[in-house]
Formats: C-alpha cells, structure tokens, sequence
C-alpha cells in the first residue's frame, strides 16, 4: 500500500483501519506489534504520523480475515447519522473472537467510498462511530454517527438523557405488578469469573430502569421496558436482580451453566464447524426517540420485532 498525499500526517492505524475495511482495528494493531508489518522495509508503531510516498506491507499467513460482512437492515440513514437493525448473533464491533462481520465493518464497507473522498479532501472528521451498543445476542437500533461532532453531540444528549429508548424483553417468572422502577445502582461483579459482568451493589453508579407488562404468560412476563440511564448489561441486571432473568440469558440466571457454555464453544469441535445450538436474548431494541443533533427535528426509529424474538414469545404463549 503507498500512502498518498491525501493521506499525509495520518497515523498508520488510521490509514490501515481506512485501508482494510473488513480487518478488525485489534488485529491491525496486532499485526504491528508482532512486527509483521512494515513501513518502507522497517518496523513502526500504529501511531506513526504517515507522510506521502511511504509505503506499508503486511504479512499474512493465509488471507486476510475478510470475514462475512452482514447485510444489515438500514432504518434511517442521512448525512450525519445513520442507524441499523442489528440481528441477535451479530456483534456491534470487533471483540474477542468475533473480529469480522460487525455493524461498524458494515457501516465501513457501505461508506467507504465517502470516507476516501472526504480524506482526499483532507476532511477527516467524517468517521463513522457507534452511538450506543448492543450485546451480541441482543437485537435492535443501532446507531452511528457519521461525524466525530455528530458523535460528540450524541453521546451528550445520552448523558443529560434526553435519547428515549425503548426495548422488549421477554423474561422468566411473573412479575406481578402492571408498571414498576428498579432503581438499583450497578457495578462490575468482582465475585464473577465473567470479567465483564455487572452486579447491583450499594456503591455502583445510579442505574434506573422503567418497566410496563405487555403481557403474561404461564411461566414468562413479556414487558416494554425503558431504561432512564445506560449502564453495561442494564435491563439485564436489573431484571436478573428482582428475581426475574432475560429468557436465554445464561450469564445472569446460572453463571457456571453459562461458563460450561463458552467452553463447549472453545471445544475443538465447535472451533472446527461442529454445528451447535444458535441463542438469543429475549432483549430487543425496539424503538429511539431524540432530537437530531444537526437540522433539530424529533426522530423517532422503530425497528420491528424480528422473527427468532417472536418464536420466542410465541413459545411462551403456548407454554
């Protein structure tokens, strides 16, 4: 790869992660720290300042992992924001072993052609970034702002609370009250093997959830719920808290049921393509509601509910 003039003064793993829209950022900076990539014949670190002409190659044993990128459902898109229906299964962007075939590698892929055109401009505020995450077996909105201010504004406007969200959430048990808060301050889990598990636990940070029932079932509650802060793991924390888990959610119902899960999935046999059981929270992003950062009109995105969540209610129904 040359580096050209549009591309002058840019960190290396900026320049790599624009160049290689479908390799993860972690196994970009991987590569330079194992030194199996070089810039004009020598090692370098991922925040060399590039400088037209230089010339970067990497080695690879193999190919490149390209992975599938999903075709995702897009629910809204304009100039600053753009936001996607994320199926259950499918992560939001590249962690642990799931370093391909992300949200963020398919907002990559489908802007690709506007990020180097701005670059060429020497614009390189357009970068687009995710507004709020959703778990891996979690399905929903997901939004990404298109622009580093765009991004800013967002997470603001998160922080002050004023991005309504609503999810359903089908869990176990029945909850007996038609409308209820949890109001329960969550923190990491130091007791839990899982390093990021959360808990609820007096001097964890405020953490309020609102909660409707929509329906009950024999041994299920199905709810809309209404998270007032954004905490790491929230409604399921919270709802695994007052005794009523997310169906499917192993980590918060049975943790050593939920380890022994992760290792068969380690096993040789999973890592080799052994077909295994597919899973999903009973957890869906379905609808956000805020004011555009950049024209000032109150949008709301709906995405609908998808088919695997409603076999699970249905499921529950017929229980």
């Amino acid at each position: 790869m040359i580096v050209g003039a549009a591309w002058a003064g840019l960190r290396a793993d900026a320049f790599l992660f624009h160049e290689l829209p479908a390799v993860s950022r972690t196994r970009i900076r991987q590569k330079v720290q194992a030194g199996e990539a070089f810039l004009n014949g020598h090692r370098f670190s991922t925040s060399t300042r590039l400088r037209a002409g230089d010339r970067i190659r990497i080695e690879w044993r193999g190919t490149p992992d390209q992975g599938a990128c999903p075709d995702l459902e897009i629910l809204y898109e304009d100039g600053y924001l753009m936001a996607v229906n994320k199926p259950a299964g499918i992560a939001t962007h590249p962690m642990g072993r799931r370093q391909a075939g992300t949200v963020v590698q398919f907002a990559r892929r489908r802007l690709e052609a506007r990020i180097r055109a701005s670059l060429e401009r020497g614009d390189r505020s357009f970068y687009p970034t995710v507004v709020n995450r959703l778990d891996v077996q979690t399905s929903g909105i997901v939004i990404l702002a298109l622009t580093r201010g765009v991004h800013k504004e967002m997470q603001a406007m998160a922080a002050a609370r004023r991005v309504r969200r609503e999810y359903l959430v089908l869990v176990e048990g029945l909850i007996r009250e038609d409308e209820g808060l949890i109001d329960l301050p969550i923190g990491f889990d130091r007791s839990s093997r899982v390093r990021l598990k959360m808990a609820c636990r007096p001097d964890g940070k405020e953490s309020r959830t609102r909660y409707e029932v929509a329906e009950r079932f024999a041994a299920h509650t199905l709810a809309r719920v209404f998270p007032e802060t954004g905490r790491q793991h929230q409604i399921r924390v919270h709802f695994a808290a007052i005794g009523h888990p997310v169906a499917g959610d192993l980590l918060y119902k049975d943790e050593l049921r939920f380890l022994a899960d992760q290792e068969q999935a380690r096993s040789p046999a999973s890592l080799a393509g052994a077909p295994r059981p597919a899973g999903r929270h009973g957890l869906h992003a379905r609808r956000v509601i805020f004011t555009h950062p950049a024209t000032g009109a109150e949008l709301s995105i709906e995405a609908g509910v998808p088919g695997d969540f409603a076999a699970m209610v249905e499921a529950a129904r017929a229980e």
